[in-house]
């Protein structure tokens, strides 16, 4: 009962009391079974149990060792952030005036392309050759791992390279953010960046990478590049077997370099087909397809794109470097359009060689020999070891190697290559296909066994039986063309071939201009007023110079023809007669002329220098005919039109015409077009320079070079002392041509080897193809000038020009008559003098190669 003094009792209970748990009946325990175990159950247990304790031991052991390893290998690894905003290097590009490649310029041959330019074809070909859990696995093959680690065990101590189990993601990591000497360590540490790539990273952006940074061979990085190296054509156009070719590469660019190795390339590519095709990505037909296609385009031959262009590109990269510097031609993408014309470019270096190959026929004799082939039974095993030869570099795209099986009298058996089927077959040489061959101190050889021997490899071009016998010669040559409106260069070759020698001899050969600087003299006279029938004295020419040697020139042909109209003593290149204006007119003014048109600066005050006794370069003497060809404007060649970065922005534009008036002009006030460029001499002047430079090539030195040319031409030879240089340059209105022809070490050319005779048929063979279609368009006379005729010595009337006031006959015929003609005058800066040692203007006379009397002819 509750208390009723306690207010927190109750009278009944709060809960309910709890239920005691039943009692479960107990069980009966089963009587104990006796055990009986032998003592080798009893040992099979505990080894069991052990075994089992090593295990999981080991097990621990090892997670332990992978997570040291793990975070050893983590603590410097780099960063994968880089990647995700990786913009390669790229080199520069450099286009023709048509658009066509000319070349690139950089370290490394390389042409991004993004993932959606990427043909899948080709993509499919490198994941099938290189990693065909690409799309699926984490950025490495843990089967691949196990079964390289497991090899690799095999080659410790054996000083042999592990093998690798590399994906495409280890193999962009290994390229990009390792180096690439194979080690267990940086296998680790590959594998490992792998797995954080594919974390961070598509598999599009990894994909992108690998085919943008893989190295394919020669230089080319990426399958765009490849892709012209290999095929000369865009990555769109690549078909499976093209693909699975390059695709065949990353393994070992050198071991499968389809130019170098094309038994192993053509092995290799057609089991990336068959991978290809395992996979699915192709039908057996398109794989036979592929399997039964040539290997390459042309067998074993490079293209080399626009003939022998590498002058025009070195000249193009030093102009590039200068104006942008190294680091951004070498690596920043510029997209660069020039001026040269790839047409106009092949021909010139096909007139350049035409021209060296005759002149080399007539003088060098034999010199081509290759190299020779000694194996036993060369009859029947010739073939092999004439197809393992390298090109020579300079080779013609026409001729080929060949190796001699056979010589007799009348001919030689030739085994050769076919270049454009890699077949082999035989042909024969005849004697009267290589009677030029002479041997040193002998005349033309009277039989092929004088001169070709069994095993001998040479250079052959022709057919069947009917070959030659070609060499490359050694004196060299130069062409340099441009547009005399807007200087811009069409064709540059700088000698035989670039890839004989890099040396330009249009921009870096000095060399003595010989009388091709004589217009310019005559020019000066034409400024002072002299008319270009005023007569001059041919005659003999005597001057003391500064050392005290006495300087007695003479013509080209030792004789004097006396008083002659100057127009004629141009059109002869009268060396004599030149000089005799020369005291008049002054060398200081002809000085200034030189300077003011770019050949020299300064012109050293000597008579020799106004017959060519100079040193200028084939650049520079072009550059000044153009300003002739311009009615005396300067004009500046240039070799760029435009430079634009990746994204397009233009960094330079050529500086051209300007035509302020030609968007508000009115009829009353019509646009006048303004051309850049410095007025360095008056174009009346400049116009019968012109006029006189037109007979030059009529009736003078020039005729052979203008031989089957209807347009008007205007030139001038030039020959220097002992025959080692000749030039030639010409122009018409619209394209101004130069050609220079010498031996780098200067030697005579030979005896009546001038410029008209050597250098004016190559000029005349370019200028055919560049005017070939162009109108015949003469040059115009200025306002006011006069075309009037006058008498030859010889009585025929020829045109000339006359500026307003001139009369043909008018001037006094006795002005250039006059003056000290024994030029032994004393008095520094009067007529017929030349500054003494230490007196203003004072220089040495020039030499070059023991040249220093001026131009013959």
């Amino acid at each position: 009962m509750s208390d009723p003094q306690d207010p927190f009792s109750a009278g009944e209970r709060l809960a309910p009391p709890r239920r005691q748990p039943e009692q479960k009946p107990e069980r009966p325990q089963r009587p104990e079974r006796k055990r009986h175990q032998s003592l080798g159950a009893r040992l099979l247990g505990g080894l069991v149990f052990g075994i089992y304790r090593f295990i999981f031991a080991g097990a621990v052991l090892a997670i332990a060792a992978g997570v040291g390893v793990f975070f050893y290998f983590s603590a410097n690894l780099p960063s994968v952030d880089s990647l995700k905003d990786y913009k390669p290097p790229l080199e520069s590009r450099v286009y023709a005036s048509d658009f066509q490649e000319l070349g690139s310029i950089g370290s490394e041959h390389s042409i991004y392309v993004t993932y959606d330019q990427i043909p899948p074809i080709v993509a499919q070909a490198f994941i099938s050759a290189e990693d065909r859990l690409f799309w699926s696995e984490p950025g490495i093959n843990p089967a691949a791992i196990v079964r390289a680690a497991l090899t690799d065990i095999t080659l410790i101590g054996t000083g042999r390279r592990p093998i690798g189990a590399s994906t495409i993601t280890q193999q962009v990591v290994k390229n990009m953010l390792l180096d690439n000497h194979i080690t267990f360590a940086t296998k680790i540490k590959e594998a490992l960046l792998a797995m954080r790539v594919s974390q961070v990273m598509t598999k599009q952006q990894v994909l992108t990478l690998y085919l943008n940074e893989v190295d394919l061979g020669h230089n080319s990085l990426g399958i765009a590049a490849a892709a012209q190296t290999y095929f000369d054509k865009p990555l769109s156009q690549l078909d499976i077997a093209q693909a699975a070719t390059l695709a065949a590469l990353p393994k070992a660019p050198t071991n499968y370099d389809p130019f170098l190795h094309p038994a192993d390339s053509l092995a290799r590519r057609n089991f990336v087909i068959s991978r290809m095709l395992a996979d699915g990505a192709i039908t057996q037909a398109q794989a036979d397809a592929a399997t039964q296609e040539p290997l390459l385009p042309r067998a074993g031959i490079l293209d080399q794109g626009i003939p022998d262009g590498g002058y025009f590109a070195d000249a193009v990269k030093a102009q590039l470097i200068s104006q942008f510097g190294a680091d951004t031609v070498n690596q920043g993408g510029l997209i660069v359009h020039t001026t040269i014309d790839p047409a106009l470019q092949k021909a010139a270096t096909d007139a350049v060689r035409d021209g060296l190959e005759q002149y080399d026929h007539r003088h060098a004799g034999w010199h081509g020999l290759v190299t020779t082939i000694d194996t036993p039974n060369l009859a029947t095993s010739w073939q092999k070891p004439l197809a393992k030869l390298a090109t020579p570099p300079g080779m013609r795209e026409a001729w080929r190697l060949g190796v001699v099986l056979n010589a007799g009298a009348q001919s030689a058996l030739i085994g050769s290559i076919d270049p454009a089927s890699g077949a082999a077959q035989t042909g024969s040489l005849p004697l009267a296909n290589m009677r030029w061959a002479r041997l040193p101190g002998h005349g033309a050889p009277s039989a092929v066994s004088q001169v070709l021997h069994t095993g001998d490899v040479i250079m052959v071009s022709g057919q069947g039986n009917d070959l030659s016998l070609e060499q490359i010669p050694i004196v060299q040559a130069a062409l340099f063309s441009i547009d005399p409106n807007t200087g811009r260069v069409l064709a540059m070759v700088g000698g035989w071939s670039h890839g004989v020698s890099p040396f330009n001899r249009v921009t870096q050969a000095q060399r003595q201009p010989g009388s091709s600087v004589k217009p310019l003299v005559y020019l000066t006279a034409m400024e002072q007023g002299v008319q270009p029938d005023a007569v001059v004295l041919d005659a003999p020419f005597v001057e003391q110079l500064s050392d005290g040697t006495v300087y007695r020139p003479g013509n080209y042909e030792q004789t004097f023809q006396g008083p002659v109209p100057l127009f004629h003593a141009l059109e002869q290149s009268l060396n004599l007669a030149t000089l005799h204006l020369a005291r008049q007119i002054g060398l200081p003014n002809i000085a200034t002329t030189f300077q003011n048109f770019g050949i020299v600066n300064p012109m050293p005050p000597y008579y020799p220098s106004a017959i060519g006794a100079i040193d200028t370069t084939l650049w520079k003497m072009v550059t000044a005919y153009a300003a002739l060809d311009n009615y005396g404007r300067e004009v500046q060649p240039t070799m760029i039109d435009s430079v634009t970065n990746p994204d397009g922005t233009v960094l330079y534009q050529a500086p051209g015409e300007s035509c302020p008036g030609c968007t508000n002009g009115t009829p009353t006030q019509p646009p006048q077009l303004s051309q850049p460029g410095t007025q360095v001499a008056d174009p009346d002047s400049a116009f019968q320079i012109i006029t006189m430079m037109k007979g030059v090539v009529l009736r003078g030195t020039g005729v052979p070079a203008v031989v089957g040319i209807s347009q008007p031409v205007a030139g001038k030879t030039g020959t220097t002392n002992n025959f080692n240089d000749a030039w030639f340059i010409g122009f018409t209105p619209g394209i101004v041509t130069g050609c220079w022809i010498g031996y780098d070490q200067p030697q005579g050319l030979g005896n009546d080897e001038t410029g008209g005779s050597v250098c004016g048929p190559i000029w005349n063979e370019y200028m055919k193809a560049a005017l070939k279609d162009q109108p015949d368009l003469d040059f115009a006379a200025p306002p006011g000038m006069s075309l009037e005729q006058v008498p030859e010595p010889d009585g025929e009337m020829v045109t000339e020009a006359f500026k307003p006031g001139q009369t043909p006959g008018a001037q006094d015929q006795n002005s250039l008559l006059g003056g000290n003609d024994t030029g032994l005058g004393a008095s520094t800066g009067a007529p017929g003098t030349t500054p003494a040692p230490g007196q203003p203007g004072a220089a040495s006379p020039p030499a070059n190669g023991g040249s220093s009397l001026g131009g013959l002819y």
